[in-house]
């Protein structure tokens, strides 16, 4: 590489998954992106006020990279406080990030080189009323209640 220098750095446009659902319909959609440097108190703090506009429908956490586990973390909390039924629907994706290289010397038989990074992306879309038509069946669609499990409690024997 010590032949080449970087022209320039790429970032391709990230496509949601659930966009062309969500497009039709007259819901309210907002979208909060997770990093990994994100705090999870402002996140939730962030996500529960959207969930608790009434005219907010749905819900879409993004989250790139290592931040996937913090989405995931953060959907099961706003389960948990969210009284009434969450639907939930995931989805996985990837961003493309592409670095171009050119030849130092440009009179040289070299090339011009690109390279590409693909970073995964976690898509969580939570509704607070039925999910619409085309996701009803979507293969990854989770519903959960607001209701915690009762644990079985057990007396120690003596």
């Amino acid at each position: 590489m010590d032949s080449y220098v970087k022209y320039k750095t790429v970032n391709h446009e990230l496509t949601n998954p659930f966009a062309e659902f969500l497009s039709s319909d007259t819901c309210k959609v907002f979208e909060v992106r997770i990093a990994a440097h994100s705090v999870m108190n402002k996140v939730v703090g962030y996500a529960m006020k959207r969930l608790k506009q009434a005219d907010a429908d749905v819900l879409v956490l993004i989250a790139q990279g290592k931040a996937g586990e913090k989405a995931k973390k953060c959907s099961d909390i706003l389960h948990s406080k969210h009284s009434g039924l969450l639907h939930q629907c995931n989805a996985t994706g990837h961003q493309v990030y592409e670095d171009i290289w050119m030849p130092k010397e440009a009179d040289s038989d070299l090339d011009t080189l690109s390279v590409k990074q693909h970073v995964p992306v976690l898509f969580i879309l939570l509704a607070k009323n039925a999910l619409p038509e085309k996701l009803a069946a979507h293969p990854s669609r989770v519903q959960i209640t607001g209701q915690k499990e009762r644990k079985a409690s057990y007396k120690k024997k003596r």
